[in-house]
């Protein structure tokens, strides 16, 4: 025997909860996210009434606002609980001697359209600022195209297109061993500039300065020691501590000529900065590898030659060199003794690869014969 009762009953039960649902448009007072809920007015009421909303929204709508209509509604007939049930259509109107719309709150001092920071070209201690438009005291100003009358601004350059370069400013020289944050602001005269920040030393960042009164700051520069040129990825970068990034390899003459016999490589490890980077008292341990070629290599005062490889070079501080002398053998030229078992002239390429970092680089010195051809 089948019992359709039960669910006749439950139906019916529904139907009469949502037809005693009452629902009706209220405005926003102000919302309490901490307890989920907002308070709202309705109409013919000046009274602030509790409206909750649900817990396990991952981000307010947009329509949950002070001075905005919600939709409230009693959930399941209960007159206890008002629940914001979704968007408004209609605001209330004010009641005799009181009020319904809350005191909007004033648009804070912001960036409303362009305005950018882009590097230069070729890159220096500049950066442009794109036209754009910002908002200062709740009116709105522009930041139109460079003129081109401008005196102090060199109109060759290759970033400088009309119309889209609102403004062109230039920073300080940076320190040569400590860290500053410069800001870019633009103000009610619709002038861009710099607001130079204060030095700070590795692992103590200060804050980037904020804008002086009736400006807008438009962004940053990190300027880090030793800087010479602003890149893209320097505006608005965050400060990082310095940390081994490069192992850096440089050769004093990377093509010899015959006759040209001795070459210094010099081994840098190097930080995200681009500025030699010291381990402490472990130091670093690079392992040098001959991929091809031959000659005499001197480390430390120690010296070897190809036939020794993979060899290791350890790096007390942050920097090593290698001193390199070829054979002066061609056999194209006779003039040249060669001592016993010592081979022709040949190309150098080594790998270099650093224990601690990991880090990896590679050195190629050219070396020529006497018809000025590469000996491989």
């Amino acid at each position: 025997m089948r019992l359709y009762g039960g669910r006749r009953i439950a139906k019916e039960v529904n139907r009469r909860i949502a037809d005693s649902r009452e629902m009706r448009d209220a405005i926003v007072i102000d919302v309490d996210q901490t307890n989920h809920y907002c308070r709202v007015k309705i109409q013919g009421s000046d009274t602030h009434v509790r409206a909750y909303f649900p817990e396990n929204w991952e981000s307010t709508p947009q329509y949950l606002r002070p001075g905005n209509a919600v939709r409230i509604t009693h959930p399941g007939g209960n007159k206890a609980r008002i629940e914001v049930a979704g968007h408004g259509f209609l605001l209330p109107t004010a009641v005799p001697g009181g009020s319904v719309a809350p005191t909007p709150e004033a648009p804070g001092d912001a960036v409303l359209t362009g305005c950018s920071l882009g590097a230069t070209d070729p890159a220096t201690l500049a950066v442009t600022v794109a036209p754009g438009t910002f908002r200062i005291d709740e009116i709105t100003y522009s930041l139109s195209g460079l003129l081109m009358d401008r005196p102090d601004i060199v109109m060759d350059r290759l970033d400088l297109v009309m119309d889209s370069v609102g403004a062109s400013v230039s920073f300080d020289a940076a320190s040569a061993s400590y860290f500053r944050y410069d800001a870019v602001v633009v103000g009610t005269d619709g002038v861009a500039e710099v607001v130079k920040g204060s030095n700070f030393a590795a692992g103590s960042p200060i804050d980037p300065p904020a804008a002086p009164a009736d400006h807008v700051r438009l962004g940053w520069v990190l300027i880090y020691p030793n800087m010479t040129a602003i890149t893209e990825s320097d505006i608005n970068r965050l400060y990082t501590d310095p940390l081994p990034s490069l192992l850096d390899a440089v050769a004093s003459d990377g093509d010899l000529a015959w006759g040209e016999n001795s070459s210094t490589v010099t081994l840098t490890m190097r930080d995200q900065y681009g500025n030699p980077y010291s381990r402490g008292g472990e130091g670093y341990l690079v392992t040098l590898t001959w991929n091809i070629g031959t000659g005499n290599i001197t480390i430390g005062g120690v010296a070897t030659d190809e036939t020794t490889s993979p060899l290791t070079i350890p790096i007390v501080g942050n920097s090593e060199s290698i001193s390199f002398a070829r054979y002066q053998n061609d056999p194209l030229d006779g003039s040249y003794p060669r001592s016993v078992g010592e081979p022709d002239d040949q190309t150098v390429v080594w790998s270099l690869s650093e224990a601690y970092s990991g880090l990896t680089t590679a050195v190629t010195i050219l070396l020529r014969n006497t018809a000025g051809a590469v000996m491989y």
